[in-house]
């Protein structure tokens, strides 16, 4: 019997021990958990190349994919509401919008908010934390589309995604206490590098943020509100919906009368609307990705991301 409890212990011993598997629904979820999980395992993300949140689905190799994670992160059923059901029973799935102490603004609040101030951009984060996702107005869209409720374009800012960041090393910590140091510290490590970006990108956008622009979609509140740029609008509050003809003509109207310098379009989405309404007008239509596709993931990733939208802002002159 000794010689059979030894030998289980020596196998025991010599087996490699399974890196916690972590799946994040899209690319930019995937560059905060790599700066986390870096030296210890590799995630991997759901969402392909070109693929959007807003319309995507689920085929029975993601399926496969969600089931066998150790760990699942996502933004939440605001964004990602193909992933509610597959999330019912999973034993370890991370919500970020109901992470607490999250800091998160509603779209109306945002469309509201004039006073952009890079210094004051964490004020009056207490009423839009967890806990506080409801609102009594919602957002009145050019077509008339009300866009209610938390915005879930979380990873845009950089004071939610060192929030992001400590949740994923929280959960791990629980998940794999073997490596809890290793976590720790990689959210310190990644902390530092993302506040280093943060000073070098606000004077970047402080030479930019007068600039007026039209953005393709309403996705960009969480980095608006923190940089204090000059955003005259959508020209839809969703990718799956179309923009109006009314839509097109206010737009049309404000480059005519040059309130705004640029449009961005997005990668995901065709440009041809974009490139319509802009023509003749002097406008320069740009390039915004909201998900980092050409950005490679790795544990420098999101500080990456965080220049590579720096820069698309910085365009328009």
């Amino acid at each position: 019997m000794r010689i059979i409890a030894l030998f289980t212990a020596l196998l025991a011993v010599s087996l490699p021990v399974r890196a916690i598997e972590v799946l994040t629904t899209i690319k930019p979820l995937g560059f905060i958990a790599a700066a986390i999980t870096d030296g210890v395992s590799e995630p991997k993300v759901l969402l392909p190349t070109g693929a959007s949140p807003h319309d995507f689905s689920l085929r029975p190799s993601d399926i496969r994919s969600i089931n066998s994670a150790d760990l699942v992160v996502w933004v939440g059923p605001e964004l990602e509401g193909f992933m509610a059901k597959p999330l019912a029973n999973h034993p370890h799935a991370l919500t970020l919008t109901q992470v607490e102490g999250m800091p998160l603004f509603n779209y109306a609040t945002q469309d509201s908010h004039d006073s952009h101030d890079h210094d004051a951009h964490d004020h009056d984060h207490a009423a839009h934390e967890h806990g506080d996702h409801e609102h009594d107005e919602g957002h009145e869209g050019h077509e008339g589309h009300h866009h209610e409720g938390v915005d879930p374009h979380i990873w845009l800012g950089p004071t939610q995604a060192k929030v992001i960041a400590k949740a994923i090393a929280s959960e791990l910590g629980k998940l794999d206490p073997a490596n809890q140091a290793r976590y720790d510290a990689n959210l310190a490590a990644f902390d530092a590098k993302v506040d280093a970006k943060d000073k070098v990108i606000a004077g970047q956008m402080k030479a930019v943020n007068q600039k007026g622009y039209f953005v393709f979609h309403e996705a960009y509140g969480y980095w608006e509100r923190h940089y204090g740029m000059n955003s005259k609008g959508h020209f839809t509050v969703s990718p799956e919906r179309r923009p109006g003809a009314k839509t097109l003509v206010d737009i049309r109207k404000a480059l005519e009368e040059k309130q705004a310098s640029c449009i961005y379009a997005e990668p995901q989405f065709s440009p041809a609307v974009i490139e319509s309404v802009a023509r003749n007008t002097g406008a320069k239509v740009l390039l915004l990705d909201e998900v980092g596709e050409q950005v490679p993931l790795g544990p420098d990733g999101y500080p990456q991301f965080m220049q590579q939208l720096a820069d698309a802002f910085a365009q328009c002159r």
